[in-house]
């Protein structure tokens, strides 16, 4: 009974109650992916790094290695000490080792024996130019380089090359105690050529027992893309097993809150410990994944301001690392960490095939089923048409054809439902003092003209989580970026054709709005009042503010559906008036019978 009480409801108000749904879901949706630039935002830096304390060699077999420094001061001009000078020389004396493959070539420095840089040679930096893009470009030290004890505890050691293949090269540096770190790097054999496997061995070759505790992993960096000014995608992240957690720029931000409450100060970092399966850095397109072969047990996350020289700007991001667990080294033992790390486009298809959640990195969100079955039907469209644009409409046109009976039916049931009014208003008048007999009748008349309510509620409630689950799609998979269609040269950006001063002129989403009006005009719908009209009225310049600056490629697929949904409702127009007529007659020949063959007025 309860959903019939629901579905009247809705059906008395259904105009209304599906302009707020619309309205809620694109406010929703701008208040988080508008593109409006921010300006004037000051993010918090890394403070400087205190002086380690001193340790014996039994407290800290690495202490006489390790050389301290913040983000901020690795290459910049600072007054030299003794330690600064040492430093320098470090650097001076620095050397690479280059590793490629067909989609990567990684350069390896001997400084930490990180990852100084990964070009990923099937995606440019720019569109229509040979830069490739870049991992951990402009950044001031390799990723993977290791700390000890904390984040700020770098070993900046300048590592041996102690042997190198052409898909592998290992690092090796003895320490002044006696432990030996070797740190190997091989580039992936399977298909998925983006991972970087590595193996971290500590190597106790004294006669003395170290516990080493733990080691920090520092993930490296992504610059900012121009379709994310939010910085929603933007962001350190990690997984526990259960649930994955991401870390954007606005969370080290300070927050004044809502009349004091969510008040935040601003923070230099954030840290926790937590079982990590695997730590991620990325931007809206790439992401790093770092997979430790046993779980992490913690991590710290900074921001970053970092040069972008493909845009020649700097951008805000997120640092990250990983804290693994080391422990205890006997005499003469060998502890070993390995780990793969994917550097790549944020394909989900790659990263589901690494087994273990990594596919979360894509913040596909709650109807993220939805979005891999949508990008999978779009990948084997793809195979065949070859166009991202053209892709889309197929795409389209395929959810349509699904959603057909359903539409169908609600039409019908809107038809039908605008030749009820007269008789449900003399009900209510009639029946106005008594609820359940009011909602009898109505379930009666209902039921005696073959009307459904439920036919009207389920297309919008499947629509929404198809829409909104396209729309976290295109919006974050690396197949949008650069993709052109007609005039647009890029899906991932919206179709921007000129500026009148600072207004950009996006001509998609104004065929958008036009055609949303036409639908309006061709669909069905009972009398509404006229806080009703208004809504409808206003729907589809609400859309177009909120929608201006979308990606082209949801805007595209929103376009395409209001002109198949016209098409649609022109066809069912004609065929039921037809149907609607012969069923009009059976539902009086039915009443004549049960009325002893007197006329009933149609």
């Amino acid at each position: 009974m309860i959903p019939n009480r629901l579905c009247i409801l809705f059906m008395d108000k259904k105009s209304l109650l599906i302009g707020v749904i619309c309205i809620c879901i694109a406010f929703g949706l701008m208040l988080k992916h508008n593109s409006q630039l921010r300006q004037n935002i000051v993010i918090p830096q890394i403070d400087s790094i205190s002086e380690i304390k001193n340790s014996t060699a039994d407290e800290n077999p690495l202490a006489d290695n390790i050389i301290p420094h913040s983000f901020e001061e690795i290459g910049t001009e600072i007054q030299e000490t003794s330690k600064e000078k040492e430093n320098n020389h470090l650097f001076e004396n620095q050397q690479f080792v280059t590793l490629e493959n067909d989609a990567i070539r990684v350069r390896f420095s001997t400084i930490g024996a990180g990852i100084q840089s990964v070009e990923l040679k099937k995606y440019p930096a720019i569109r229509n130019e040979e830069k490739l893009f870049v991992f951990n470009e402009n950044m001031p030290l390799p990723a993977l380089v290791l700390a000890f004890g904390s984040v700020s505890k770098l070993l900046l050691a300048n590592y041996e090359i102690y042997a190198h293949t052409p898909q592998s090269v290992t690092f090796r540096k003895i320490m002044k105690n006696g432990i030996i770190i070797e740190r190997e790097y091989r580039l992936s054999t399977t298909d998925i050529p983006y991972v970087i496997a590595s193996s971290q061995r500590f190597i106790n070759q004294t006669n003395k027992n170290y516990d080493l505790d733990s080691v920090f992993v520092d993930l490296g960096s992504f610059p900012a893309t121009p379709s994310d000014v939010m910085g929603d995608y933007l962001n350190f992240g990690y997984y526990d097993g259960n649930k994955a957690h991401f870390i954007k720029v606005n969370d080290f931000r300070a927050k004044s809150g809502f009349f004091g409450l969510g008040k935040m100060t601003a923070k230099n970092q954030i840290s926790g410990e937590d079982k990590i399966v695997w730590g991620s850095v990325k931007n809206q397109f790439f992401a790093g994944v770092f997979t430790p072969k046993t779980p992490g047990c913690g991590f710290v996350a900074m921001p970053k301001e970092v040069f972008d020289s493909s845009s020649n700007t700097t951008n805000e991001s997120v640092l990250g690392s990983i804290k693994l667990p080391v422990g205890r080294i006997d005499a003469g033992n060998t502890k070993i960490i390995e780990a793969d790390f994917y550097v790549g486009p944020k394909d989900y298809v790659l990263l589901d095939r690494l087994g273990k959640d990594q596919d979360l990195v894509m913040q596909f969100g709650i109807f993220g089923f939805v979005s891999k079955l949508l990008l999978l039907l779009m990948k084997g469209i793809y195979t065949v048409i070859g166009n991202w644009g053209m892709t889309i409409i197929i795409l389209t046109l395929i959810v349509k054809l699904l959603l057909w009976p359903l539409t169908t039916a609600q039409v019908r049931s809107s038809r039908k439902m605008s030749k009820l009014q007269a008789p449900l208003k003399k009900i209510k008048e009639k029946y106005r003092d008594s609820p359940q007999k009011l909602q009898s009748e109505t379930l009666k008349l209902f039921r005696d003209n073959r009307v459904n309510p439920a036919a009207g509620c389920l297309p919008v409630f499947i629509q929404i989580p198809i829409f909104l689950g396209l729309y976290f799609m295109l919006r974050t998979t690396a197949e949008m970026r650069f993709a052109s269609f007609l005039w647009i040269p890029d899906l991932s950006l919206p179709d921007t054709i000129c500026k009148i001063g600072a207004l950009p002129i996006n001509i998609l989403p104004l065929v958008m709005g036009a055609s949303m009006v036409w639908q309006m005009n061709v669909m069905p719908s009972p009398s509404i009042d006229g806080t009703q009209k208004w809504v409808f009225k206003l729907m589809p310049v609400i859309c177009l503010f909120f929608c201006y600056n979308f990606p082209s490629a949801l805007v595209l697929y929103w376009t395409v559906q209001n002109l198949l949904t016209i098409a649609q409702q022109i066809i069912l127009n004609r065929k039921n008036d037809d149907a609607l007529l012969i069923e009009d007659l059976e539902i009086n020949l039915k009443k004549k019978k049960e009325l002893g063959g007197k006329n009933v007025r149609a």
